[in-house]
């Protein structure tokens, strides 16, 4: 919540881009339409480092608007990538560079 007072219009459009689109990624990896092997290998990672900054952001808004179906997909598919990640031994290594694009 006290960091939500420090975003400012462009920060919150950024950060619905970010979950609409893995919202999107979701759905269509989902009952495995696409594989998770196809997608898993290069695509966990950016989750799981996307994950780790929005999924307060987005357990503050679920629990705020009384809708804990607040980008649930979105949710399953960081657990989705956790998991896989856990499994394949990939141990994604988080690491925040300041100024990066």
């Amino acid at each position: 919540q006290d960091g939500l007072v420090q975003i400012n219009d462009e920060g919150h459009h950024a950060i619905k881009k970010v979950l609409n689109s893995l919202d999107r990624v979701a759905f269509l990896t989902q009952k495995d339409w696409i594989p998770d092997k196809m997608v898993m290998p290069w695509m966990s990672p950016m989750v799981l480092k996307s994950w780790c900054k929005l999924e307060p952001y987005v357990d503050y808004e679920a629990q705020r608007r009384n809708e804990p179906g607040y980008y649930q997909l979105a949710r399953k598919l960081a657990a989705r990538c956790k998991a896989w990640d856990g499994v394949n031994n990939s141990k994604t290594n988080i690491i925040w560079v300041d100024d990066a694009l």
